[in-house]
């Protein structure tokens, strides 16, 4: 019974990933572009310094609206956002 309750509780931190680009540009279609055609078109998507900050940003919509995503969905977009409009370090 130990060993399984040891798989439990690490399991969830084995099958993190990788922020997946691709995720992310399908999340941003979905339910971002109906407001940001380009996150350029959005009043403080322009004031971004950092990625953290897109990552703010992205978690704070994420809430307002309602769209119940996870913490792999927002690492998503914002690693979308960073690759394709950003281009921050970290």
């Amino acid at each position: 019974m130990r060993v399984n309750l040891l798989t439990l509780l690490i399991l969830p931190t084995l099958t993190w990933a990788a922020p997946n680009i691709n995720d992310g540009k399908l999340l941003y279609d979905e339910s971002c572009a109906k407001c940001h055609h380009t996150p350029y078109e959005s009043l403080g998507w322009n004031e971004m310094t950092s990625k953290r900050e897109v990552s703010h940003m992205v978690e704070a919509c994420s809430n307002h609206f309602q769209l119940e995503w996870n913490t792999q969905d927002i690492e998503d977009t914002t690693e979308f956002l960073n690759t394709e409009f950003f281009f921050f370090d970290q």
